[in-house]
């Protein structure tokens, strides 16, 4: 333990002297800032015009048909559920690929296997020190999240909502491990580093942006601002009732969103945060018996990963010896 220990110390002080994740930390909490700020203003000038129009319809004797707006401070969080998908899959890959590419050029893995220090070690502490880094990233995200709360709308969570901020932030790491695991291994197996980047960025392409975006495309819920069966007035049951008339062609739609990681996390951290509507007046519990198979997915893909990296390790002689 000692041994993977100093390993993960190296890994993290390594990054920390990286000014590219320097750089791409402060433009992912640049953008979280943001996006909260730009969603709080919008929500207000909803709230403004509502009042506006309450005041003058109060000054003709007439009362609202419409309730005031209701804020669910987690219904503001869209943006950061799509650029952890997005960024953070990229900081996965490139924490992955650098990782074992500084290992290749410098030739110090042979150096340290020439020392009491096992291959395990090795791609453990690699592991826990990455995923240290990971973790203060994202509660990083956490922490400007519930200070742009308080600064820019006085707005305090309920206890409710800490919890599900706090799973979303173990979600978000595990989400981003999934692809450090994958360029690691990948980055081992290839005789090439640069084939191995490549690689891993295709299958970000593939699964991050068009997988979902094809799932997207085919909800026929999507096609309309707001959603199409609220545009037309329907209900649950009537929505539910519609779907059942198309359940194959839903059946493939869904098929092909589950093919991604990236979708199996937003659909969990839409649910969280309440994106889809009918999410803000389920229990906690209730969403995550919901949302249990996107959570499993994502924990299993991170076990596999981490033992995927182990036995790659164990078995490519050509990285040891070069």
């Amino acid at each position: 333990m000692n041994n993977r220990l100093i390993i993960a110390k190296k890994e993290f002080q390594d990054i920390f002297r990286s000014k590219i994740f320097s750089t791409i930390l402060v433009l992912l909490l640049t953008l979280t800032a943001t996006s909260i700020l730009v969603s709080t203003f919008i929500f207000k000038s909803q709230v403004s015009q509502y009042e506006s129009s309450l005041a003058l319809l109060q000054s003709i004797g007439k009362m609202p048909t419409e309730a005031a707006p209701q804020l669910f401070p987690l219904n503001l969080l869209r943006g950061v559920v799509d650029y952890i998908e997005i960024i953070g899959a990229i900081i996965g890959i490139l924490l992955g690929y650098l990782s074992i590419a500084k290992e290749k050029k410098t030739k110090t893995l042979k150096l340290l296997l020439s020392r009491p220090i096992t291959k395990m070690d090795i791609t453990i502490g690699k592991i826990m020190g990455h995923f240290l880094f990971v973790s203060i990233m994202i509660l990083s995200v956490a922490a400007i999240i519930l200070a742009s709360f308080l600064a820019i709308g006085g707005i305090t969570l309920t206890t409710v909502e800490y919890y599900k901020l706090a799973i979303f932030v173990m979600l978000s790491i595990l989400y981003i491990m999934v692809f450090f695991t994958l360029s690691f291994f990948l980055s081992v197996q290839q005789k090439s580093l640069s084939n191995a980047l490549t690689i891993c960025f295709v299958i970000w392409l593939v699964f991050v942006l068009v997988l979902p975006q094809i799932g997207d495309t085919m909800d026929p819920d999507n096609q309309v601002p707001g959603g199409f069966f609220k545009s037309m007035g329907f209900d649950k049951p009537q929505e539910e009732a519609v779907m059942a008339k198309f359940s194959n062609y839903e059946t493939t739609r869904d098929h092909i969103e589950q093919l991604s990681v990236t979708k199996h996390y937003e659909r969990t951290g839409f649910a969280l945060f309440g994106i889809k509507k009918t999410y803000n007046d389920m229990m906690l519990l209730e969403i995550l018996k919901e949302k249990w198979f996107d959570i499993v997915f994502l924990f299993t893909l991170f076990i596999i990963g981490i033992f995927s990296d182990v036995y790659i390790l164990y078995k490519d002689k050509q990285f040891i010896s070069s």
